[in-house]
């Protein structure tokens, strides 16, 4: 997994240098700051982390650092948080509450930068030394959304869910910004886009970004007409998107894998991630190498 860190706080100063601060010492990971509360809610919805160092109080918001905890926990299976704060008394009753999820990692007072890194560090490589040697995790997370997915009921709220599973697990496989409901130029509405920001040869020869198609419908079975209207999307971004990702929680009938075989000259290719090939990437303990493996066998050589 990525070590990527979010840090939130309503001061541009603070946020800022405790991201610098913390860069500094701690070259092999990745730290964003974010101080505004549109930037926030973006960050948390939109942003691979899988630790959110955050403050409580945020003056002027219309939460705080419990409420946006509360909201990080609902999105992001993987994330844990270091709470930060001078206020702690003021919120003791919530933090309480907060801490029964067993996300909360640390909670510290804010202190000079010299002497507090140096505790924040501690923290931090504690929490990803133990999900190192444990990844069943956030594979058990995955799991538990991907059967939410499936089960739910609603049909907006089904389509939905898998939407977010899917975003999920494109995060868990190493890509830091995965855009959910976008239109592209054209006006073709893409259930997700994935902006293609791993540093790997081969996932960078497909573009800058990749389109996912999202079908959760069990009962139904993705089809050629399916596979031709997401090929035109690809068409339409002119080479900015090389490779797209056809997922459904039902199954993709045989004369679609014809229709793909019968297009494989073209330079734009699409993936079908269907039951087998999710469960494989869930279960994976490598996930960027699973996906890899995936692309090998359905579209490289084509």
């Amino acid at each position: 997994m990525r070590k990527n860190i979010i840090i939130i706080d309503d001061s541009k100063e603070q946020s800022e240098g405790l991201a610098k601060g913390l860069s500094r010492i701690m070259p092999d990971f990745s730290f964003e700051s974010y101080h505004t509360e549109s930037e926030i809610q973006n960050a948390i919805e939109n942003r691979f982390f899988s630790l959110a160092i955050l403050d409580i109080r945020m003056d002027g918001f219309s939460t705080d650092g419990i409420g946006l905890a509360e909201k990080i926990f609902e999105v992001n299976p993987f994330a844990n948080v270091i709470i930060v704060s001078a206020f702690k008394d003021e919120y003791f009753m919530r933090l309480k509450d907060l801490f029964l999820t067993g996300k909360v990692i640390d909670i510290q007072d804010k202190e000079d930068f010299d002497i507090w890194l140096p505790k924040l560090k501690k923290s931090i490589d504690g929490y990803y030394d133990k999900l190192e040697k444990d990844p069943s995790e956030i594979n058990n997370a995955l799991l538990q959304f991907y059967s939410e997915a499936k089960n739910e009921t609603d049909t907006y709220r089904k389509g939905e869910r898998f939407e977010h599973f899917m975003s999920l697990m494109f995060q868990s496989i190493g890509f830091n910004q995965v855009l959910k409901r976008v239109k592209d130029q054209s006006l073709n509405e893409v259930d997700l886009i994935i902006r293609n920001d791993i540093e790997d040869n081969f996932i960078g020869k497909f573009g800058k970004y990749i389109l996912v198609e999202c079908k959760n419908k069990p009962e139904d079975k993705v089809n050629k007409n399916d596979f031709i209207v997401f090929q035109n999307k690809l068409k339409n971004t002119n080479g900015l998107s090389e490779l797209g990702i056809l997922a459904t929680t039902g199954h993709i009938t045989k004369n679609t894998y014809v229709e793909a075989v019968r297009e494989s000259s073209e330079s734009r290719k699409i993936l079908f991630l269907s039951n087998p090939e999710i469960e494989k990437l869930i279960k994976a303990e490598n996930k960027l190498s699973a996906f890899k493996s995936l692309i090998d066998d359905q579209v490289k050589d084509n």
